[in-house]
């Protein structure tokens, strides 16, 4: 072998044992590491314990004093009753024997009329010190019975304006026989995502009841009860004196998709699906719904936002549901349901019973709103519907005016998309 082969040898073995050394230092290394890792967990527990045994030793010292202090108030409440009774028994032995002096002091003095007088002023005054203590007595003992008679009276008296409420409340309750009112929230309709029923009653004492599927199965509805499926749902409330609401019905429809997007949900109208907004124009839950809008505006709000301004066809259809009702919450007029009887505008939704079938919300009062169709007898007028804050009954969904200029404005007219 050559020298150039015996020199490359001895440096791939000086190589490797120099890795060799290498690794070794690092395993001992984390050998240290994982033995230093250990002591530190050791000793955290090793604290811990220690930690744990003072806090024990700290809480037996603590009992141990509250029972010293309790032991300490318990002998001086002994000790001040022990004290009280023999001051008691020493002024009962001294007024006996005052009285024996004074007995003897008038036997002596009927045998022995020279007897010194200042002797006899002594058994005078202890004489009237045991009269006045027995006036004290007298007046303390006349005291605690009139304080015994006035609460006797005063106990007497609360009977009676106790009897007296009953039967004021029982007379209230033979003459009240008109059931509570009850709603169901969120009200019947199509829904996309699950719900939390709750049924709201109109008096402040009052319990409500729902029951799916059928009427067999009530149970309280004052707090939110989770629902996500379609079905009818059962519903009534009963006030403070027994009397309670008929069993009614809300429908539910839980769909399993919205094509519409936000705010934004189906409806059928003529043989196609239009998505109509859930609220008056910006379309946004609680938000201020726009008036002081023409026509022409509205066109061009919801052309800006990718829609157009929906038909009256449109529009009605969206607010009668798919039972066509005239109101978009039923058939009858219901002052409570929707903004139709004040004296100005809501937020958008906040009249939460105000939604119809499809899921859009304040068509009936609120705003006037806008439409696209023109009036068949004012070809330059457009017509407006649903009626506003206070339209009362005349707030349908079959309501509709032509009197509205498309160019002007007007502060109880508003407008809804449709794309």
């Amino acid at each position: 072998m050559s020298e150039k082969e015996n020199s490359e040898t001895e440096t791939n073995a000086t190589q490797n044992k120099a890795s060799k050394r290498k690794k070794k230092n690092i395993a001992v290394l984390v050998i240290m590491f994982l033995l230093l890792l250990c002591l530190f967990i050791v000793q955290c527990q090793l604290d811990k314990i220690k930690q744990e045994a003072l806090q024990k030793q700290q809480e037996t010292e603590l009992e141990a004093r509250q029972k010293h202090i309790l032991d300490s108030l318990r002998r001086i409440e002994k000790m001040k009753a022990d004290s009280l009774a023999d001051a008691e028994a020493a002024r009962i032995a001294d007024s006996i024997a005052q009285a024996d002096s004074i007995r003897a002091a008038d036997s002596i003095a009927s045998l022995k009329p020279e007897i010194n007088k200042d002797s006899l002023r002594h058994v005078r005054d202890s004489l009237k010190h045991v009269r006045d203590s027995i006036a004290a007595a007298d007046k303390a003992r006349s005291d605690s019975l009139a304080a015994i008679a006035d609460s006797i009276a005063k106990l007497e008296k609360a009977r009676l304006d106790s009897l007296e409420k009953k039967r004021i409340q029982d007379s209230i309750r033979s003459s009240d026989k008109t059931p509570p009112g009850a709603e169901i929230t969120p009200p019947a309709g199509r829904y996309y995502d699950p719900i939390k029923l709750k049924v709201k009653c109109d008096e402040i004492k009052c319990k409500t009841f729902l029951s799916i599927g059928d009427t067999l199965n009530p149970q309280e509805a004052g707090k939110a009860v989770e629902y996500n499926k379609t079905g009818s749902v059962f519903f009534y409330a009963e006030d403070s004196v027994g009397n309670r609401t008929p069993w009614e019905e809300a429908k539910y429809d839980m769909a399993s998709d919205n094509i519409c997007g936000k705010n934004a949900y189906p409806v059928p109208v003529g043989g196609k699906t239009v998505c109509v907004d859930a609220y008056e124009y910006p379309n946004e839950a609680d938000a201020n719904p726009r008036d002081m809008v023409s026509q022409e505006q509205a066109v061009e709000l919801c052309k800006q936002a990718g829609k157009h301004l929906c038909s009256i066809d449109e529009w009605q259809a969206a607010c009668r549901g798919k039972d066509k009702t005239r109101f978009s919450y039923g058939d009858g007029y219901k002052q409570n349901k929707c903004n139709t009887n004040t004296k100005a505008m809501k937020r958008s939704g906040r009249k939460e019973q105000c939604r119809s079938w499809f899921g859009m919300y304040d068509m009936n009062g609120n705003l006037w709103e806008w439409t696209a169709t023109k009036s068949k007898d004012h070809p330059n007028m457009f017509l407006v519907a649903g009626g506003a804050w206070n339209t009362n009954n005349e707030s349908k969904c079959t309501d509709s005016k032509f009197s509205f200029y498309p160019q002007n404005q007007y502060p109880s007219v508003g407008f809804r998309c449709c794309k």
